[in-house]
């Protein structure tokens, strides 16, 4: 009976059957979609008497790509992402290239908002808004009287 036994380099190492998890190139979180690493963006949400204030994190996002609505005492804050990772060899031929497209939107009940006179600004990530409140005296409520 012939022995079969083997040497310790005739086995297959871990990089055989997983070569690009140690690749300098490759990230873990590049192969998770976005929408798991992150839920929604972050707020902060500050009310007074006179203004809600609203600091929100969108990093990396373009201006163009956020739109804030309000309507029926909500406020809608939307942001859409498009990403483009190309990599290319010296002969100027892609040898790796990435696209990643993605929207986020978050929802905020605020009432009593003068909307004409609210304002934004988005400055190094963060978008800041600024909700004042309409007057007392300017809010119609009405009694109702039971029967």
């Amino acid at each position: 009976m012939a022995n079969n036994l083997r040497k310790k380099d005739d086995f297959p190492t871990l990089t055989d059957f997983f070569p690009s998890l140690l690749d300098e190139d490759f990230s873990l979180l590049d192969k998770v979609p976005s929408s798991l690493t992150r839920s929604n963006f972050k707020a902060d949400v500050h009310e007074t008497d006179q203004k809600y204030e609203l600091k929100i994190d969108l990093p990396g996002f373009d201006k163009e790509n956020i739109s804030i609505d309000y309507h029926h005492d909500v406020l809608t804050i939307q942001a859409k992402r498009q990403e483009e990772k190309s990599k290319k060899n010296d002969e100027g031929q892609f040898i790796k290239r990435e696209r990643s497209y993605g929207s986020m939107t978050r929802q905020f009940y605020l009432t009593n908002v003068d909307e004409e006179k609210a304002k934004a600004n988005y400055t190094d990530g963060v978008l800041t808004l600024i909700m004042p409140k309409l007057n007392s005296e300017n809010t119609t409520k009405k009694q109702i009287s039971i029967e």
